[in-house]
């Protein structure tokens, strides 16, 4: 035996442990698989978000002074907040609020909406609640992932309300499904039909019967108080009998219904008129400002958002099979049509790399089997192969990484290059009976992954999209040099493929010499005719044709000889519409 060899297999563990030790991350790797969040898109918060609101009939000089200039002022005493902009248009305003990266991005987003919950009160009524919103990477990640239109012959209010019973609940209640929204339909509104002959005997205007329902609707907020007492939910002990309660000044409760008779209206001489005996009030339909229907029928969209974690795949199944349960108990006429489904995209894609990387390694291993003509070392290196991925596979998983478009990629990518480093170590263990190849292997490899780490300096955006790419490449080669330094050895010497490599036969040595030869005298004929081979080698590559102009326009009113040739050749009606499709294809 070699002695470089003996004192290899001295300083490693058992192969029996190794190989049982693989056997062990092989199965996890592939029971946990499934378990990885499989989705369409990246799902990453910026480190920025959006605050957005509305102002009726206001003009953008109001709605800057009134709300904007506000809102910025108390957005910049968050901590963490980089930069501040903002735009103001007629109607409402927008805010962009930019953070250090090194901040909490949900701990800033908790402590701003606390701040604009206690200065709300404070707006013109007629201002809408400020959306806050973070932004994202990828918008992909937050849209929903599968879209239903709800057909029936009744109005869409009664479709929406039988969704939002019999569907809504039943869905929501499936884990993995974050929202489930329905949208298409107009809702109630309280329908108020006045006399307008009757107001003016009366002195009074639509604003008065406006600002009289306002200011009993109306709900203020009148700041913190200390309240004494026992609080709720704390032991003896631990209740100090004290605690800080928010104070709002509310409307006196009155249901459901819309009560006219406790509302009232001073006209200009100071009279009290009740509204009851102004206007004729109606519970109705809001008019809608659009239609949709599908077979004559109306319709309503229901929309299905997934959680962060969840395998868009399987969930996808889930609802699916849960809708055509539902389905089968829906009433007659009702009917449910698939209107958009993400994950067919995330299929297709997944199709795709699987057979990319199907087909990488096919040709990978191809190549193997042709120049060493050994099955068991073809098995050999399926099977560090496989150990790689499912051992990758448990990293993925443990790190809580999300599997998207960009990942799948890296793995893709990943496969090469893990492949490269076990057949030059089992090519190092097979010719030269040691493992000396591994510090050229390490040193490759730790260059490569420097160059990834390149990514995660790169602007937060692109940062944000990339950085699971670049943690699969990482991921993969960090796991490929733990199978060349104990696993190909293992193998190999498992499975006796360590032996010393037999001379040719004098067959083989004759077919190579005549293969020489007729290589030799391929090159001498390509150079007696470099030429014409550097044009067909240009040919082959293809002539940009396609950005040739459809005609040259002269400069002078009288065209010289080149531009006239080249627009009855190439600029001609019968070049452009017969020839070029088909000339700017080839």
């Amino acid at each position: 035996m070699n002695p470089v060899m003996a004192s290899d297999k001295a300083r490693s563990l058992p192969a029996f442990k190794i190989l049982l030790a693989f056997v062990c991350v092989t199965l996890a790797g592939i029971f946990l698989v499934s378990r990885l969040p499989l989705k369409l898109a990246p799902d990453e918060s910026l480190p920025a978000m959006s605050v957005s609101f509305s102002m009726r009939n206001a003009t953008a000089r109001v709605v800057e002074m009134t709300v904007t200039s506000k809102l910025e002022a108390l957005i910049s005493r968050v901590k963490g907040v980089q930069s501040v902009s903002s735009t103001s248009n007629n109607g409402g305003g927008w805010i962009s609020v930019r953070l250090n990266k090194h901040v909490d991005i949900e701990a800033a987003r908790f402590e701003l909406a606390a701040l604009i919950r206690q200065t709300y009160p404070s707006f013109p009524p007629e201002v809408s609640y400020p959306s806050l919103s973070a932004q994202r990477s990828d918008d992909e990640s937050v849209r929903p992932f599968l879209s239903y239109t709800l057909n029936a012959p009744s109005s869409p209010l009664l479709i929406q309300q039988y969704a939002e019973q019999s569907i809504i609940q039943v869905l929501s209640s499936l884990k993995g499904i974050d929202k489930v929204e329905v949208s298409g339909a107009t809702g109630m509104v309280w329908q108020l039909t006045y006399d307008f002959d009757q107001l003016k005997q009366l002195g009074l205007t639509t604003g008065n019967l406006s600002g009289a329902i306002q200011g009993y609707l109306h709900r203020e907020n009148m700041g913190m108080g200390l309240t004494e007492g026992p609080t709720e939910g704390l032991t003896e002990g631990e209740d100090d009998g004290k605690r800080w309660i928010r104070l709002v000044l509310e409307p006196e409760p009155h249901g459901s219904a819309f009560d006219p008779s406790a509302i009232v209206v001073a006209n200009k001489a100071g009279k009290l008129i009740r509204l009851d005996e102004l206007v004729k009030v109606a519970y109705v339909e809001d008019q809608p400002s659009g239609y949709y229907r599908i077979n004559g029928l109306n319709s309503v969209y229901l929309s299905v958002t997934a959680r962060p974690e969840a395998n868009q795949l399987d969930l996808a199944k889930k609802v699916k099979a849960t809708l055509a349960e539902l389905e089968a108990r829906f009433p007659p006429n009702y009917e449910m049509h698939l209107s958009y489904d993400a994950t067919e995209h995330i299929k297709g894609q997944l199709n795709t790399i699987l057979f990319r990387s199907g087909l990488t390694i096919l040709i990978l291993l191809g190549f193997v089997l042709l120049i060493y003509r050994n099955r068991r070392y073809l098995l050999m290196i399926a099977a560090s192969l496989v150990g790689s991925l499912s051992l990758a596979v448990v990293c993925y998983y443990l790190l809580g990484m999300e599997m998207h478009l960009y990942s799948l990629m890296g793995v893709t990518i990943s496969l090469s290059l893990m492949l490269d480093n076990i057949i030059v170590m089992a090519d190092q263990i097979h010719r030269q009976k040691n493992r000396n190849a591994f510090l050229a292997i390490l040193t490759s490899t730790l260059t490569t992954m420097a160059a990834l780490v390149m990514i995660f300096f790169l602007d937060e955006k692109l940062r944000l999209n990339l950085q699971d790419f670049a943690m699969v490449l990482l991921i993969n080669l960090g796991v490929s040099l733990l199978v060349v330094l104990w696993l190909v050895p293992a193998l190999m010497m498992t499975m006796h493929l360590g032996e010393t490599v037999k001379h040719p036969k004098r067959k083989r040595l004759r077919r190579s010499v005549k293969v020489r030869r007729l290589y030799r005298k391929l090159v001498l004929w390509l150079n007696r005719r470099r030429r014409w081979v550097l044009l067909v080698a240009v040919l082959l590559f293809g002539l940009p044709v396609f950005l040739l102009p459809g005609k040259l326009q002269p400069e002078k009113e009288d065209p010289g000889l080149p531009v006239k040739v080249y627009n009855a050749t190439l600029g001609s009606s019968f070049y452009q519409e017969t020839l070029k499709p088909v000339v700017d294809k080839v």
